[in-house]
């Protein structure tokens, strides 16, 4: 039986981190180990760590720099063969670390990572379940984070090779680590709901989206810099979405990427369907807009295969007063 290393990273969130812990240990998973990383809460999550400190490998409550630097202290101390982080506000699903090491144990050492369905849900209600894209073409899994984190482990030997989460990336240091991991490994979809993501009025996901693509980008440029996808790059310099590229990310593709093995155009489409629709969802409506209309002009026979990004595409032309309302009134019932 794999042994599989649980990261949980948590600040202040006192209010979900026991249903947290207890989803992992409700596994029952005989070769685990927990490791727990607080950055100094301030709230009661002192007290529920204490309570089930007898459950952690290892855990602190210190001041960090954030949550990346919270999930590679953790990381370092896993010893298990497969590893991932779960945040102290999601869940694992009832048998999801038997599933993966089920999977784990039946795949061949070149899948270096696999990824399932996650619920996504409020406090009153299931809302969706996320698939993610099962699309594991290396196109798709350089564009940005096409699986939910939660319901994603990996080998933890890739780690030697592409070092550990990127501290000074915040809401892009998965994407940013499973782009390395998509190089150097095979990816593996499972169709199994594995994890369980909250959405809650402090999630960074419902918060601070527009960061998720401020963060995106540098690690999307550092590729195609990397890359020298010289015409991608003007591109993103047209839409207003270039940013200084992600060093690391860089170094990284300089020295292990091969851009012979991708098509430059796919990866370039599927990333700006990632801005479109988190600039969307952040109300970014003027780059929106801009993005539909070259997706529309550039890459329509690619937008009839991707139909939740069409209905973007046209949406983006509604006046920006419309889709706030029509916005505030649906998460009104997601929330209700």
């Amino acid at each position: 039986m794999l042994k599989i290393s649980v990261v949980i990273p948590s600040y202040n969130q006192g209010e979900f981190l026991e249903e947290t812990i207890q989803s992992i240990i409700s596994q029952e998973y005989p070769n685990l180990e927990i490791i727990l990383i607080d950055g100094n809460s301030s709230d009661n999550s002192l007290e529920i760590i204490k309570k089930y400190s007898g459950h952690f490998k290892y855990w602190v409550s210190e001041k960090d720099s954030g949550q990346s630097e919270a999930i590679n202290k953790g990381l370092q101390r896993c010893t298990g063969d497969i590893a991932t982080w779960l945040c102290s506000d999601d869940l694992f699903t009832p048998g999801a670390l038997q599933k993966v090491n089920q999977v784990f144990s039946a795949l061949p050492q070149d899948v270096g990572l696999i990824h399932g369905s996650s619920i996504i849900f409020s406090e009153k209600k299931t809302i969706r379940i996320n698939k993610g894209n099962i699309d594991d073409s290396l196109e798709n899994m350089l564009s940005g984070m096409t699986f939910p984190q939660p319901s994603a482990f990996f080998r933890r030997s890739l780690l030697e090779k592409t070092g550990f989460l990127d501290e000074s990336l915040h809401f892009g240091m998965d994407y940013d680590l499973f782009s390395k991991f998509a190089i150097i490994s095979k990816f593996q979809f499972v169709d199994h709901t594995l994890s369980k993501y909250r959405l809650h009025t402090e999630s960074k996901s419902v918060s601070s989206v527009s960061k998720f693509i401020d963060d995106w980008s540098k690690v999307f440029v550092g590729i195609a810099e990397a890359a020298k996808f010289e015409s991608a790059l003007n591109v993103l310099k047209e839409l207003d979405i270039y940013t200084v590229k992600n060093d690391s990310t860089y170094q990284f593709f300089v020295k292990h990427f091969k851009p012979e093995n991708i098509i430059s155009n796919k990866l370039l489409f599927k990333f700006l369907c990632f801005v479109l629709r988190y600039d969307y969802e952040s109300e970014r409506f003027s780059r929106a807009k801009r993005i539909s209309k070259y997706l529309n002009a550039h890459f329509h026979e690619y937008l009839l295969l991707e139909p939740e990004i069409n209905t973007i595409v046209w949406r983006s032309y509604l006046p920006p007063t419309f889709i706030k309302i029509a916005r505030k009134i649906s998460r009104r019932i997601f929330y209700s």
